[in-house]
């Protein structure tokens, strides 16, 4: 049996983020890692000198732990930034027909996308009451802006993110930045005049978004162990146990779990939270990446991407025009298109065999683009477990941790299906639970 102070379930970017964070502490501690490689979600695949992205396409620094890691890594200088206009427009489609997201008063007051009665009910936000309890994102926002305004704009807006269900959602958790305004200002539109802007930056790299994963593992070596599942938890004593398959069992004072609730869930000796997690959900998505010469595209939309609602019976819950964003990812004669499929309304689609799938998304793309022209290269990956949810269980699951963590004070679990979906966030849980409860050379 092996003792060492902390043991690091999980060597996504949120177990990688807690082990860099450790280490400037000087705190002896391992990463356990199921996989070969290390990254979760974050994979960047190089093919014919094209970069794709099967997970996160950008990377938002939007918080100081996010920015730390850079410095601390010496690549705050490696970032490259989005193309200004293309990370400005977004469009959703409008009868069919791509329309740019109003992006300003006068925008929205001319926009195309809703009637004058749903302008107008918008307007009337700020005399609506506040709610007093959590509900579901299609009532919070048709409570507030109206049912046309939840249809044309945040649905599909939530699709890019969670590839969800409105109905099911939790305002509280999901739209946790207008939720807190309207709480603390009694107004949505109140709040977003009256709080500071946030500063909502994204980035990639040179060599994708893997090469944050690389500077983290390159730095940790000594510190991972990879294939190796872990196949049990034990609490002893005042201790944890950790047995695994590769016969190596680990005794340590602190443990940071960072595995999906779907691993966890089979592990932990808790079988009340062990309960709580089975119910989260993982909404499946399919990632299609293609590439088409730039001269054969008659329709050559400039924005970050188009996002779509049930109603405009699409195939693909959006597009983004990934070197359009970044245009490094591929030559300048090319265009690289990301297409993302599936998700909880879309669940049969996923079932279509992958060859007839992959020609039905590329004939909605043609038709988006406007191109005949010849396919120069594509990929394709799927995410059985792609997305979880933050449903209206996601109250009972936020209380079940803080629970847990309560009665279990060295085990900490982090990760992207509570308290923040994004990279940013899992960046700053990890530097959190870090700062606030492991001291230098503990």
């Amino acid at each position: 049996m092996l003792k060492i102070n902390t043991v690091i379930i999980g060597g996504g970017i949120s177990g990688l983020s807690a082990g860099h964070f450790l280490k400037k502490k000087n705190i002896d501690f391992v990463i356990i890692e199921s996989n070969k490689k290390l990254g979760g979600v974050i994979q960047t695949i190089k093919k014919n000198n094209f970069t794709f992205e099967n997970g996160p396409n950008t990377i938002l620094n939007n918080n100081t732990s996010i920015n730390q890691l850079l410095k601390d890594l010496r690549i705050l200088n490696k970032i490259i930034l989005p193309n200004k206009k293309a990370n400005t427009n977004r469009y959703v489609f409008n009868n069919n027909n791509p329309i740019a997201i109003p992006t300003s008063l006068l925008k929205f007051v001319l926009t195309p996308l809703l009637t004058f009665q749903a302008k107008f009910r918008v307007f009337k936000e700020i005399f609506k009451p506040v709610h007093k309890k959590n509900t579901s994102v299609i009532n919070f926002i048709s409570s507030r802006f109206g049912k046309e305004f939840h249809d044309k704009l945040i649905e599909p807006f939530l699709n890019g993110i969670y590839a969800g269900d409105t109905s099911k959602m939790s305002s509280k958790h999901a739209l946790k930045k207008f939720w807190k305004l309207e709480q603390k200002f009694g107004s949505i539109i109140k709040g977003l005049f009256c709080s500071k802007k946030e500063k909502m930056e994204s980035f990639n790299f040179s060599h994708g978004i893997s090469f944050l994963i690389r500077t983290i593992t390159n730095s940790l070596k000594k510190e991972i162990i990879n294939n190796t599942k872990v196949t049990n938890i034990l609490k002893e004593g005042e201790n944890y146990k950790i047995e695994t398959n590769s016969n190596k069992t680990f005794l340590c004072q602190n443990i940071i779990c960072s595995i999906p609730a779907y691993e966890l869930r089979n592990i932990i000796f808790d079988n009340d939270l062990s309960t709580v997690l089975s119910k989260i959900k993982y909404n499946a998505v399919d990632v299609f990446h293609f590439v088409f010469l730039k001269n054969d595209i008659k329709n050559d939309l400039n924005g970050f991407g188009i996002l779509t609602k049930p109603s405009d019976n699409k195939i693909f819950l959006g597009v983004i025009f990934s070197s359009k964003i970044f245009p490094h990812i591929c030559s300048e004669k090319y265009e690289l298109y990301t297409v993302i499929v599936g998700g909880e309304k879309q669940k049969y689609i996923l079932k279509t065999n992958k060859s007839k799938l992959k020609k039905l998304v590329l004939k909605e793309l043609r038709d988006l683009i406007n191109c005949n022209g010849e396919l120069q290269e594509s990929n394709n990956y799927s995410w059985k477990n792609g997305i979880p949810q933050y449903n209206l269980y996601q109250e009972k699951v936020e209380e079940s941790i803080q629970k847990f963590s309560e009665k279990n004070k060295k085990f900490h679990i982090i990760g992207n299906y509570f308290s923040g979906i994004s990279v940013s966030d899992c960046i700053k849980k990890a530097e959190v639970i870090v700062e606030n409860h492991f001291s230098n050379n503990q």
